[in-house]
C-alpha cells in the first residue's frame, strides 16, 4: 500500500514538472486526471459495495467422500453492473480434513461487466469428519488498489462429509483377546457345566473340548476355559450361543481431528473384529444429543453405522456432550452386562470419574484412548496407535 502511494505521488510530481517546464496544457490535464482518479476509483468501488452488484457463490461436485477421494470446488463471482470489477480477493476455508493446492488459502478474481468469473480448486479427503469449504470472507479492491471493502459471502460455503474407514484388525489381537479373557473374573463355575451362561466374551456353553489347531473357527474358542488352562480350547458342540459385547463411544472430543478419527475408526474396527469372531455387539453413541443403542449383528450394520458417522460431530465440552450430561450411559447399560469397551479421544478427569462410578456398580471397563493417557480407574487402559494396534498402559 505504501509503495503504491509513493508511486502515485511520484506520478503527480512528474505531471507537475511536465506542466511547468514542458507543456502546460498536456501536463495539467495529466495532473488533473491523476488527482481525480482515486475519487473515481473510490466512487465506483463504493457503488459496488452499496448496490450489491457483486455476488459470490460456490458449489462442489461431491459432498460425501471416502478418504482418498477428491472433490472440486467452484468459486463463482458474478458482476451485475456495467463497470468492470478490478479485483475481488476471496479468503477460503482451510479444513484439516482435506488436502489442497498450496495456493488454496485465497484467490483473486477480476470480473468483466455483466459477466461471471470462476476459479476451480481440487480437494482430497484425508481425515474423517465434516468440514466446510468455500469462501470465508471476501474483499473488493478499487482500481488503484488504495481502498478495499468487505462484501458479503454468507452463503458461499459448502459442507463435505468424509466417511470413516473400518480398519481390519485380527480377532486375536491383544486388545480383543484381553477383553475375551476378562470373562474369567465373571464366573467360577465348572468349565463343562451344561447350562453355563456368560456375558461379554464369557465363553460358550460346551460339553466337549479339544485344543485349538490352525484352521479352527475362532468363534468356537471357549475363552474362559482357555484362560483357565492357559491354552486355546475349541468347543465341539454344534450350537452357537450369541454373545454380545457393549461398546461405548465417548461423545466428548478433543481438539485434534486425528485423535477423534482414531477413536471412531477404532470403535468400528473393534465391532468388525468381534463380529468376525462370532460376537455381536451393542454400540452406544450420541446422536442428536442423546445416547442411542445400535445393534451390530452383521457387516451390513457396520456399513450403515459407517454412513451415519459421516456427519457425526464430537461435542467440544463436557456440559454439551449429551442431554443427560453423561459420557458413559450407566442408566442404559447397568442391567445389560458386566463390562464395556470404551473408546475416547479425550481421557480427562471427568471421564475417569465416570469410569470409577461404573466400576463401583460392577461394570468393568476397558478404556481405549487415542489421547495421551498414563493411567486411570478402568480395569484396563489402552493407548490406541495410528495403525489401530493398542498398547496396554495399566
Amino acid at each position: 500500500m505504501i509503495s503504491k502511494v509513493i508511486l502515485y505521488l511520484m506520478a503527480i510530481g512528474f505531471g507537475l514538472f511536465f506542466a511547468l517546464y514542458m507543456s502546460a496544457s498536456v501536463g495539467w490535464v495529466f495532473v488533473y486526471t491523476l488527482v481525480l482518479a482515486p475519487v473515481f476509483s473510490f466512487g465506483v468501488t463504493l457503488f459496488f459495495k452499496l448496490t450489491h452488484k457483486i455476488r459470490i457463490t460456490v458449489d462442489v461436485d461431491r459432498s460425501m467422500l471416502y478418504k482418498g477421494e477428491t472433490a472440486t470446488l467452484r468459486v463463482i463471482a458474478e458482476n451485475k453492473s456495467i463497470y468492470p470489477v478490478p479485483a475481488v480477493k476471496i479468503k477460503l476455508f482451510l479444513p484439516k480434513n482435506l488436502t489442497y493446492q498450496e495456493n488454496a488459502s485465497s484467490c483473486v478474481i477480476s470480473i468483466p461487466p455483466r459477466s461471471v468469473s470462476e476459479i476451480k480448486i481440487e480437494y482430497k479427503a484425508k481425515v474423517w469428519g465434516i468440514c466446510r469449504i468455500g469462501a470465508e470472507s471476501s474483499q473488493l479492491y478499487d482500481y488503484m488498489g488504495f481502498f478495499r471493502f468487505s462484501i458479503p459471502c454468507e452463503n458461499a460455503c459448502c459442507e463435505i462429509k468424509i466417511f470413516p474407514d473400518v480398519p481390519d484388525i485380527p480377532g486375536d489381537s491383544p486388545l480383543l483377546r484381553s477383553a475375551a479373557e476378562r470373562a474369567r473374573y465373571f464366573d467360577d463355575s465348572e468349565e463343562t457345566k451344561e447350562n453355563d451362561g456368560y456375558s461379554n466374551f464369557g465363553g460358550m456353553p460346551g460339553y466337549t473340548h479339544r485344543e485349538y489347531t490352525e484352521g479352527d473357527p475362532i468363534r468356537r474358542i471357549n475363552w474362559k476355559l482357555s484362560s483357565k488352562r492357559d491354552k486355546y480350547m475349541i468347543r465341539l458342540d454344534d450350537e452357537v450361543e450369541t454373545i454380545q459385547q457393549t461398546i461405548v463411544l465417548d461423545p466428548c472430543g478433543g481438539n485434534d481431528v486425528f485423535e477423534n478419527e482414531r477413536a471412531v475408526e477404532g470403535m468400528l474396527a473393534a465391532s468388525l473384529g468381534l463380529l468376525k469372531c462370532g460376537f455381536e455387539s451393542t454400540i452406544y453413541c450420541v446422536f442428536n444429543g442423546v445416547f442411542e443403542a445400535i445393534e451390530i449383528s452383521d457387516t451390513a450394520d457396520i456399513l450403515a453405522l459407517q454412513i451415519r458417522f459421516a456427519d457425526y460431530r464430537f461435542s467440544e465440552g463436557y456440559n454439551s456432550t449429551a442431554q443427560t450430561g453423561e459420557r458413559i450411559p450407566l442408566s442404559l447399560i447397568s442391567g445389560s452386562g458386566k463390562g464395556i469397551i470404551l473408546y475416547t479421544p479425550l481421557f480427562d478427569r471427568t471421564l475417569d470419574s465416570e469410569i470409577a462410578a461404573a466400576e463401583a456398580v460392577g461394570i468393568t471397563t476397558i478404556a481405549i484412548s487415542s489421547d495421551s493417557v498414563s493411567s486411570g480407574s478402568a480395569y484396563q487402559v489402552w493407548r490406541l496407535n495410528e495403525d489401530y494396534s493398542a498398547d496396554l498402559i495399566g
